[in-house]
Order: structure tokens, then sequence, then C-alpha cells
């Protein structure tokens, strides 16, 4: 399915029947549902994050509820039009060093062109984590699927497979996972559609472990995420910022560049 009208219409399909009956008194954000382009049907390039950590608004009464995926896609297409290109977050920042445009000092010049073209985004941003909660004023962390692990099986509850479904309209060739390693199980089962994924080490050098750097190649045939190069990676905020030592956290990046790069060129 090719088609970019009909394949932002299932997503958007999918994302109603996952999401339309969420509990306004939980106090759960709007979901990230993604918006695909034409650019991105070039690149087949999924970049996945963790969460949005909580600004991505909230459903809080029935009436943002009943029109809750018209407010995820006005979210999306705002940060994509307004902060893609300029957000300082060292996740958006890793991301802008994957064109060949950039201005990053990081940048290896892996995709075509830049992050957005017009008002659209040039790859696929989605989040492991769908939602998360904006009620904890006090401690955020336990607004953050990524934090708290009663909230983490909440939102899979709510929102199942849905990332799963989504890679499976889209046909990504990468997925560049930037989530850490605690999240490995529900990633496996929920995003890639099975358990059964080996772990691969990256770096030949031994400097980084699979726990550190991993790809995961999907073992069965039939799935359609079989042949897609995934690479879960720590958050760029680790390897770009706190992570000891420039030398290492060059190696790491450029470990990810050159596993990217080698696979688009096949």
């Amino acid at each position: 399915m090719d088609d970019l009208k009909a394949i932002q219409n299932e997503i958007e399909r999918l994302a109603y029947e996952r999401f339309r009956n969420i509990d306004c008194s939980e106090y759960f954000t709007y979901p990230l549902v993604p918006r695909i382009s034409e650019e991105y049907l070039k690149n087949r390039v999924v970049v996945m994050g963790q969460e949005t950590n909580t600004w991505y608004g909230h459903i809080d009464n029935p009436e943002k509820r009943e029109n809750f995926l018209e407010g995820s896609l006005a979210e999306y297409d705002r940060f994509v039009r307004e902060k893609a290109a300029s957000d300082r977050g060292k996740f958006w920042q890793f991301s802008r060093s994957l064109y060949k445009s950039s201005r990053s000092i990081y940048k290896r010049e892996i995709l075509d062109g830049c992050i957005r073209n017009g008002n659209w985004l040039s790859h696929c941003w989605m989040n492991l984590f769908c939602i998360e909660k904006s009620a904890y004023r006090g401690d955020k962390k336990k607004n953050l699927p990524s934090q708290n692990r009663d909230l983490a099986n909440r939102v899979i509850e709510i929102q199942q497979d849905f990332v799963f479904q989504v890679l499976c309209l889209i046909r990504p060739k990468v997925v560049l996972a930037l989530i850490g390693n605690d999240n490995d199980d529900l990633f496996k089962k929920y995003a890639l559609g099975t358990e059964d994924v080996r772990s691969i080490s990256v770096d030949s050098s031994n400097v980084f472990g699979e726990r550190e750097l991993a790809e995961f190649k999907v073992c069965e045939r039939n799935n359609p995420l079989y042949e897609t190069l995934i690479l879960r990676t720590y958050h760029p905020t680790f390897f770009m910022w706190k992570m000891g030592g420039r030398e290492k956290r060059d190696l790491y990046r450029n470990l990810i560049y050159d596993k990217i790069q080698s696979f688009l060129k096949k």
C-alpha cells in the first residue's frame, strides 16, 4: 500500500480504534500519531523515541476526547513545522544530523535533502509509548512510561500493537529506535510484533556490547519487518552528551551512521 493518502487514512483509522475510549480522568496526553510524507516514501527511515515528555497536550474533557485525532495530528504538524529544524533537544539534533543539508557538525549525509520538506517531516517520527500522563506536577517522572513501569503497562494495555501495525503499513527500510535497553521486551513484542528477535552486536571492537547498541533481527520470515534494519540505541541525550569521553561518544555515533549508510547502499 504505497499510496500516501491510503496509508495515512489507515494509520488514522488504527489510531481512532486504539485511543477513542481514553478515560479523561486518567489525564493522558494526546497520542502521537505519525504523519507520513512523500519524502518518507523515498527514504523509508523511521526514527523512534520513547515518549514526548508530557508536552504533547492532554485529554482532560469529553470534547478533547471526541476530537483527539484532529488534536493529535495538529500537534504533530505544529511541532514539525515550528521546531523539527531548530529544536535544541539531543533527539532532534541527532535526527537532523542524518541529512545532507544539515548544518550539524556531526552530519554524515545519509539522507538526501533536509529534515523538513515544506511543512512535512522527511522521515517518520514515532514513539514506543504513544501516550503518557501530564497529571503529576511534583514528580514529573511519574508521568513517563519509560520511568514508571505501572504506567508503561497501562499505556501498552491501551495502545496494544498500534506501533507494530503502523510499521507494517509504512514498510520501513530502517527503524532507528533511540529508546535505550530498559524496554527491550516491550519493544520486541509490541513494536516488532514478535519476541523471536536476535540481538546482534554492532561494534566489532567490542567497546559497546549488545546492551549498549544492537541490531535487532526479526527471525520470522512472514513478519513484515523481516528485511528491515532495526537498530536499538541509547537515547541521544546520553550518547551525545552524558556518555564519558568525546572519543567514546564519537565512536558510538559513527557506529550508528555507518550501519545505516552501508545498509541503504545495498
